[in-house]
């Protein structure tokens, strides 16, 4: 379990200690902390006031500066746990360019999701470029300044890598604005695919977005993905559940993961259920976005 410093999150801190007590009262309060990850400003203070009242404290009891009780209330629910130990000033900063994931912080899963793991490490380790994909990868990497701003959003907002939202946004929908990351569907209507009957206005999309990422959660977690990872790796395996494992029972590598590399050697599904082993899927996968994506 994490632990986080009582000292380290007061108004006015900046380090990783604020961003896991954000990403808590994102779902406690609904706090939208894009604007200022990992910074306790005016608006985590608010929201951690607005905590206080939700325990039953009011006055100068509900302030929005975090105390032992209320802290370790929050951590109880969300899963970390309190210290009252000295604490450090580090900002936060999130490294660029994919890198070796610490074996220290690692994730285990289980079962499947375990193995799918496993082998996605692997060769995401050795994944390199196919040159055929060149072109597509360097347009999706220099995206319009909006367009990376708005995958931002989005990533903050589901607490994932900002590479792995870019990449699945471009498999299900080619960056289009307007659909459903559910499915690729037009928004301001029910799906008609799998999953059927969900519905967002034309003006949505960014809710749809998250709301489709967030069908993964538990494997978000078992995979400890969160806004500022790099685990390549990891990223391929969320893609995988995400697009689905029926690769696998064919022997072939999932294209959705990682197409666009050296990884990948043919195979695609051309319509739900109808797989061809000579077809070859000629747009790049989560894997190639995200190397070059985290690059710029």
């Amino acid at each position: 379990m994490t632990t986080v410093k009582l000292v380290n999150v007061q108004p006015g801190k900046k380090n990783g200690d604020v961003l896991i007590v954000q990403k808590a009262l994102a779902e406690a309060v609904g706090l939208d902390y894009s604007s200022g990850p990992g910074t306790f400003g005016p608006k985590t203070r608010a929201a951690y006031a607005k905590w206080q009242r939700k325990l039953g404290l009011q006055g100068a009891d509900a302030d929005g500066v975090p105390g032992l009780k209320s802290l370790r209330a929050l951590g109880q629910k969300y899963d970390f746990s309190v210290s009252t130990a000295g604490g450090t000033s580090t900002p936060t900063k999130p490294s660029t360019g994919p890198t070796t994931t610490p074996s220290s912080a690692r994730p285990h899963p289980r079962g499947r999701l375990g193995r799918v793991y496993a082998d996605n490490s692997k060769k995401a380790a050795h994944a390199k470029l196919d040159r055929r994909y060149v072109s597509k990868l360097t347009a999706i990497s220099h995206i319009r300044p909006t367009k990376r701003r708005q995958i931002d959003e989005i990533a903050h907002k589901a607490d994932l890598p900002p590479a792995l939202v870019a990449g699945i946004w471009y498999r299900e929908a080619s960056l289009a604005n307007g659909v459903y990351l559910h499915n690729g569907d037009p928004l301001g209507k029910p799906t008609t695919h799998v999953p059927k009957g969900i519905f967002f206005r034309k003006d949505q999309f960014v809710e749809a977005a998250v709301d489709a990422l967030k069908e993964k959660r538990s494997t978000q977690r078992a995979l400890k993905l969160h806004y500022s990872s790099k685990d390549l790796g990891a990223m391929a395996t969320y893609a995988e559940a995400y697009n689905g494992y029926g690769y696998r029972s064919h022997g072939s590598t999932s294209p959705y993961a990682f197409a666009g590399t050296n990884q990948y050697h043919g195979g695609m599904y051309v319509a739900d259920g109808v797989y061809r082993s000579s077809t070859f899927d000629r747009r790049p996968g989560i894997v190639a976005i995200a190397q070059e994506y985290m690059k710029h």
